[in-house]
């Protein structure tokens, strides 16, 4: 049995199981003990988790209540609530790294109607320092939060040159592995999100890089813009198909959900993934393992998104100044079915 067989089985999600393999803070005492049960019995080796003790980079602590104030921003939620637990899986490593150096923490969720109110309302907010999962804030929106003294990091959010602080996936990387993967084949699509937030257009300009790198076929007709779900993205892939636009040998898409869209458009119009198209997307759902065929994705680590994030705020509480630094964590291909070429 395999680590997402060992999640189905007990009911959580993937990266729990990831966590509890390598030791790591982000779940409940509970859930470590049945998931590391099941690990023994399947005869798979974990790093016993051993609770952080507090450092250097821990203020010190204070007879007040103290908090950390963990905001979830949406615009349409497609990026966040639709994104199979990238939003708990991150609450979580957060939130026991925020008990362990002593803090409570409140989350709370706006939505970009409630933000005029919202940065009414920081004038009165008593954290100690505020972390934003920003995934689907514009670069405008963001700029609005550089007067805030206190300290201030942004998560998911890929935004150069901006004032704040900032923990993301390497997005540019990211996209030009995989058009790198993809590059043999003489020319690469991208499925390009119709949605621009800052991640999108950090691995549009990672495919671009790309492409021009390795010196690939290009034309503007190799960019499909689509919606950012299931149904959209097939929906959009059809309209196109049906309107005579010509298929690429090869696709990177922006994430998963709009990758197996387009496959299933695709295979409704007769192409064979992956004989006559191969696609890669992003973010290692379940989705993209239990796909048929199975879809090629890069992994991103929601336990190193989450820990990079809370751990630069800590560093920045405990300096009491909101320094400026942009973290980029690193991910990895996972090849699938998607890309395997098979007889024809």
């Amino acid at each position: 049995m395999n680590l997402v067989e060992i999640a189905a089985q007990l009911g959580v999600s993937p990266a729990s199981v990831s966590i509890v393999r390598n030791g790591r803070p982000g779940v409940s005492s509970a859930t470590r003990r049945r998931i590391e049960k099941a690990l023994e019995e399947n005869g798979i080796p974990y790093t016993p988790f051993t609770s952080p003790r507090a450092s250097a980079d821990t203020p010190a602590k204070s007879s007040r209540s103290r908090y950390i104030h963990l905001v979830k921003f949406y615009r349409s939620a497609l990026l966040t609530d639709k994104n199979e637990g990238f939003v708990d899986d991150i609450v979580d490593v957060i939130d026991a790294i925020v008990r362990s150096a002593g803090y409570a923490l409140l989350f709370s969720s706006i939505s970009y109607q409630e933000y005029d109110a919202f940065l009414q309302r920081l004038q009165e907010d008593k954290s100690d320092g505020l972390l934003i999962i920003a995934t689907e804030m514009s670069r405008d929106e963001i700029l609005r939060l550089a007067d805030f003294q206190r300290p201030l990091v942004l998560l998911d959010s890929d935004h150069p040159g901006l004032p704040i602080s900032s923990v993301s996936m390497d997005n540019r990387g990211l996209a030009y592995n995989a058009v790198l993967q993809l590059s043999s084949l003489g020319e690469v699509g991208h499925l390009a999100s119709r949605i621009p937030t800052g991640n999108f257009i950090a691995r549009g300009i990672g495919y671009w890089e790309a492409v021009l790198a390795m010196h690939l076929s290009w034309e503007d007709d190799l960019i499909f813009h689509v919606t950012p779900s299931l149904t959209g993205a097939c929906e959009d892939v059809l309209q196109l198909l049906d309107q005579g636009r010509r298929v690429p040998k090869a696709f990177f898409a922006d994430n998963d959900v709009i990758a197996i869209g387009a496959m299933r458009a695709l295979m409704q119009r007769g192409y064979r993934i992956p004989q006559d198209v191969q696609i890669i997307g992003v973010d290692n759902t379940l989705l993209s393992q239990i796909s048929t065929p199975a879809l090629s994705t890069t992994q991103i680590s929601r336990v190193d998104l989450g820990e990079n994030a809370i751990q630069l705020l800590l560093r920045q509480m405990a300096a009491q100044q909101r320094s400026t630094m942009h973290i980029r964590t690193g991910t990895f291909l996972i090849l699938r079915d998607s890309t395997l070429q098979s007889p024809a």
